[in-house]
């Protein structure tokens, strides 16, 4: 399961990220549409299999009887989804304040660099089984 959830960061977070700086930084029209279109569904995308892969990982804890928020994997991944939940809430506030660009895009690069984080401890608690 973790290889499963180590694709979706890489492949669709890796590329929702990337579209985000092209829709920030891109000169071309066209480009700048097709990210604008394709961003949100790839990283709700990834919201989504990250939630899925939460709740596969809390049953598999409850199933096991292990405490659900001992190790650092699960606290990071919480953090992340919460983090996540706010990320997918600001670009709905845009209109009437554009600053939060800014700080959707600084917020969207922490999460993503807190989710490599969270995959190293998920390997780490991976390997130690």
């Amino acid at each position: 399961m973790e290889l499963a959830q180590a694709v979706v960061l890489f492949a669709m977070g890796g590329y929702g990220t990337y579209l985000g700086f092209r829709i920030k930084y891109s000169d071309d029209v066209e480009e700048k549409a097709k990210a604008k279109d394709l961003h949100p569904k790839l990283l709700g995308g990834m919201f989504f299999f990250f939630a899925l892969g939460a709740t596969g990982g809390i049953t598999s804890l409850l199933t096991s009887d292990k405490p659900i928020f001992e190790s650092p994997h699960a606290v990071t991944g919480f953090i992340g989804l919460s983090l996540l939940t706010i990320q997918t809430i600001l670009p709905t506030l845009f209109e009437g304040n554009p600053g939060l660009r800014n700080v959707h895009g600084i917020l969207g690069s922490g999460i993503m660099t807190l989710f490599l984080i969270h995959a190293a401890f998920g390997l780490q608690l991976g390997l130690s089984y």
